[in-house]
């Protein structure tokens, strides 16, 4: 393959050839050139650049000496509160702290930290809270309004405001954690499936084909949500929402149409709508290349089907890729971070595709059979969580070439 660099490869060696030869001279005379570290740090900046750029090269390279690997390991658990029952909703609150709603009505805190044991080594550790006793109702979204500020919708119409002042670390629910509810002006008796398309705005669900309109707005430090029964949009035997850019989003359906649609001048409006898989959409995903573009889309369902979108500088959909026939099961979950996607399927078997030059690939290498999980949750690079059946978190960490340093650090012989 040949490579596009955006650094001269010639004209780098060629440099590293003159700093030795000055340093040499130096160590002769014991005269360094004034620009000589100036040059170094350069040259320093030069091979980072090299390193970062040649990273998909080496991935693809059929000389390859590190393929890319999938393992899971299990997550030690700290107190005594745990996770029961099947989630509903997750949000990632910062980096270690997350909440989560179960099916059966409980919404709990749970942080995620990574320490170094002098006697066990690097460990990765757990903690879950007490539920929030306040809230007796399945949460189906979740939105973090401000640092200190969560907003939650709830399946049998309560609409809640959580707030702390220490989302830092791991709250105590029952001193640290203020619950308030709200009222909607307007007509709708639950949320089920939402969707922010920006900081003001929902979209919710009314009835079992029509999406409506939410808009939150504060005055006085008091939050209010008027609810717009005249600004919606049918959309037949619809499953799933995802957000595209302000005020976008696309919409998968039963019979695997999608409907792209636009909030603009005060109403919704459909502005493309085909069909893209031949079974039920399960889940559609925005995946994130390494550079943190998010200019794909990833739509899957049953009978192992999936297909990638790519979208344009104006957010319009472009098919590059259809069905994917290698794939088993009925696939349900899936969360993308920084260049690699994990996806799930019912068979008990977990999927990796990976970007390299802006492109999506499956890695069938790397599939791991016979491993059941209910969710998966995105926690680093080339780290995610998974959540088994009975409630317990695991680690899938995978191993790949991701850094400068990766590649740094690989020996010069396999």
């Amino acid at each position: 393959m040949k490579t596009n660099l955006s650094v001269d490869g010639d004209y780098f060696k060629n440099q590293i050839k003159t700093l030795r030869k000055k340093l040499n001279e130096c160590m002769v005379t014991g005269i360094l050139d004034d620009d000589f570290e100036d040059n170094l740090t350069k040259l320093s900046q030069m091979e980072e650049t090299l390193l970062t750029e040649l990273i998909p090269y080496y991935r693809t390279s059929l000389d390859n000496t590190k393929k890319t690997s999938m393992k899971i390991n299990s997550i030690k658990k700290l107190g005594a509160s745990s996770f029961n029952g099947f989630l509903k909703s997750t949000l990632r609150i910062n980096e270690k702290l997350f909440i989560t709603s179960s099916i059966d009505g409980n919404v709990q805190f749970f942080y995620i930290d990574i320490v170094d044991n002098f006697y066990e080594g690097t460990q990765i550790q757990q903690e879950w809270t007490l539920p929030i006793k306040e809230i007796k109702e399945a949460v189906s979204y979740l939105y973090k309004l401000s640092p200190k500020e969560i907003l939650l919708f709830g399946v049998r119409g309560g609409l809640y405001i959580i707030s702390s002042n220490n989302f830092d670390q791991i709250p105590n629910v029952n001193g640290e954690i203020k619950v308030k509810s709200l009222e909607v002006n307007g007509c709708i008796n639950d949320f089920g499936r939402c969707l922010a398309i920006n900081d003001s705005l929902f979209i919710v669900e009314n009835g079992e084909e029509r999406l409506n309109l939410l808009e939150l707005t504060k005055e006085k430090d008091e939050y209010s949500l008027i609810f717009h029964k005249d600004i919606y949009c049918n959309i037949p035997n619809w499953t799933v929402l995802e957000k595209l850019s302000g005020n976008y989003f696309v919409v998968g359906t039963k019979t695997g149409q999608l409907y792209f649609i636009k909030y603009e001048n005060n109403k919704l409006t459909i502005t493309e709508s085909f069909n893209f898989l031949n079974e039920e959409i399960r889940k559609i995903k925005r995946l994130e290349t390494g550079d943190g573009d998010n200019n794909s889309l990833m739509v899957m369902g049953n009978n192992g089907q999936i297909g990638i979108l790519s979208l344009s500088e104006d957010t319009e959909p472009k098919l590059i890729k259809t069905q994917l026939n290698d794939l088993k099961g009925n696939l349900f979950d899936i969360q993308s971070k920084k260049g690699t996607a994990v996806v799930l399927s019912e068979d008990g078997i977990i999927y990796l595709f990976e970007e390299d030059f802006g492109s999506w690939h499956l890695n069938l290498d790397t599939t791991m059979e016979n491993v059941f999980f209910t969710n998966v949750l995105s926690f680093d690079t080339s780290r995610y969580l998974l959540m088994d059946v009975d409630g317990n978190l695991n680690l899938l960490d995978i191993d790949r070439i991701d850094t400068k340093e990766d590649l740094f650090n690989l020996p010069l012989y396999g």
